[in-house]
């Protein structure tokens, strides 16, 4: 903040990167890993999408489209899904890039021993869930290679969204050349072999993440950049100083109360983009008084998210009180807000006084969230909110890497979490089924809630699908084991220069598809 009466007066260069056709991109945040099996965070994912290539990707606009497989088909019951992969395949050293490479891959993201934080994103996949748990071994996942260039996936029941769940990490393919002459130091600069449309050139922890084009992409002649630069800048604040620098030429975000400067100075480079996502609180119910779900409705019903996303955070946030995002096509959640604030108010202090709380005995919450000045001012409001209802609140800040590393070790009373990323309801109720893995960050579990869900799983029909999706969310949500609040919307500046750069709901930009005009 001290820095900003400087940055208002500043002028806003753009020098250097156009000629150098580097392009430097603001990445939120220090990556802990580029092992895609290992990874957790978006900022992780943005630099795996341009390194690997999966059986399906994304377009320019955020489409799926084909990607290492040139085409697919589906069985008539939607279990058996069958991938011909292209036959100019490559990995970054020249090698074919084959069905067994995926076998491989499948096999290790489901290995317990891999301790993949989201291998949960496969278990669509027959005996996928099994194998995870160590209850079955490794060959018995569903996926098998009858050729070279065919590859063939068995679902434990239908899944529609197949397609989509494999342009993410876990269902990247794997150098297992590689993997087993180097071990764990494979995904080094000048050791990592990558199948995407750049291979890793250098990182400088904290500093930079350099990649370069590789010329065995099979689209390379496509690829007009000469490198991409990720720095991580995990400060708003900074990354809005050292865009307007010239420093960087992209970033995801700005502070809020910079719009109005922005729309003024800057329109031009603003990119203002609702994404697919959604930001909640989460309860871990393993911890009194949070395993009270009268305790957990009332802190939930005194957030007013309407003067959250309106006026403290002063951007396009889309308040939601559902777990789905708004705008995933096809899905109209069950949950609602019927009651006016002054009403959810009075009810919430009845709720806590029947838990045992009130003027004499007030609850104490600690709640965690993500370092960062607008992650702060949300989470001051909050605290307020609380206040009202006679909720004392002590704030917990860490940086990103450590702040989600403790809310999967379950260390946390009440957290700030986030998931992003796909256009189906289940990638988001997922999170509160029991036995989803460490991102069911406070260990909910409901019978009820499991069992419809398990039966949205077997369902084949899309229309009932969603239907029993909808009755789960409801009757998840009735326990309140979180507290959706908005969904996201992309506050970015990405300079003019740069050509392909798409708004799309997904936010994903593939630098395959940027170029310098």
């Amino acid at each position: 903040m001290r820095y900003l009466p400087l940055l208002l007066s500043a002028p806003v260069l753009f020098a250097g990167a156009v000629d150098a056709k580097v392009l430097r991109i603001g990445n939120g945040g220090e990556p802990e890993t580029l092992d895609p099996h290992r990874y957790n965070l978006r900022l992780e994912e943005t630099i795996l999408n341009d390194l690997f290539l999966g059986l399906t990707t994304f377009d320019a606009h955020g489409n799926i489209v084909p990607g290492a497989a040139e085409r697919w088909s589906v069985s008539d019951d939607g279990r058996t899904w069958t991938f011909e992969l292209r036959e100019r395949g490559r990995w970054s050293d020249g090698q074919p890039v084959t069905a067994r490479d995926f076998v491989y891959a499948f096999r290790r993201l489901l290995d317990p021993r891999t301790a993949a934080s989201l291998a949960h994103f496969m278990y669509p996949v027959a005996n996928a869930a099994a194998v995870n748990a160590g209850e079955q071994p490794v060959e018995a996942v569903g996926v098998r290679a009858p050729s070279e260039r065919s590859l063939v996936v068995e679902l434990e029941r239908p899944f529609p969204f197949f397609a989509e769940r494999l342009i993410y990490p876990t269902g990247y393919p794997v150098p297992a050349h590689a993997i087993e002459r180097l071990g764990d130091d494979w995904v080094k600069p000048g050791r990592m072999v990558s199948n995407g449309a750049f291979v890793l050139d250098d990182w400088q922890p904290h500093a930079h993440i350099d990649l370069r084009p590789n010329p065995h992409f099979h689209d390379a002649d496509s690829v007009t950049l000469s490198g991409v630069r990720y720095l991580p800048t995990a400060d708003s604040y900074a990354a809005f100083n050292r865009y307007r620098a010239g420093e960087i030429d992209a970033i995801g975000d700005f502070p809020s109360g910079e719009i109005d400067w922005v729309r003024e100075h800057l329109a031009d480079h603003l990119r203002l983009t609702p994404l697919v996502s959604i930001m909640y609180l989460v309860f871990n119910v393993t911890k009194p008084p949070f395993d009270n779900p009268r305790v957990r409705e009332a802190l939930g019903i005194a957030i007013d998210r309407e003067l959250l996303t309106a006026r403290v955070m002063q951007s396009d946030e889309v308040p939601s009180p559902s777990l789905v995002p708004p705008m995933v096509p096809g899905y109209t959640s069950a949950v609602t807000v019927a009651e006016e604030r002054p009403t959810r108010l009075e009810r919430a202090r009845r709720l806590l006084a029947e838990a045992g709380y009130g003027p004499g005995n007030p609850l104490t919450v600690t709640l965690r969230y993500i370092s960062g000045v607008e992650s702060k001012r949300v989470q001051v409001a909050i605290s307020a909110m609380w206040k009202d209802i006679g909720v004392a609140t002590t704030l917990h800040h860490t940086e990103l890497k450590s702040h989600f590393a403790d809310l999967r070790q379950g260390d946390f009373e009440v957290a700030q979490a986030g998931w992003f990323g796909e256009n189906n309801p289940e990638h988001y109720l997922n999170l509160l089924v029991s036995d989803t893995g460490d991102v069911n960050y406070g260990r909910f579990a409901s019978g009820a809630f499991d069992a419809l869900m398990d039966r949205a799983h077997a369902e084949a029909d899309l229309e009932r699908r969603l239907e029993l999706l909808r009755e789960a969310e409801a009757i998840g949500l009735a326990e309140h084991p979180v507290t959706p609040l908005y969904a996201v919307t992309i506050r970015g500046l990405v300079n003019p220069r740069i050509g392909g750069w798409h708004a799309n709901p997904r936010n994903v930009h593939g630098a395959r598809y940027l170029y310098w005009r």
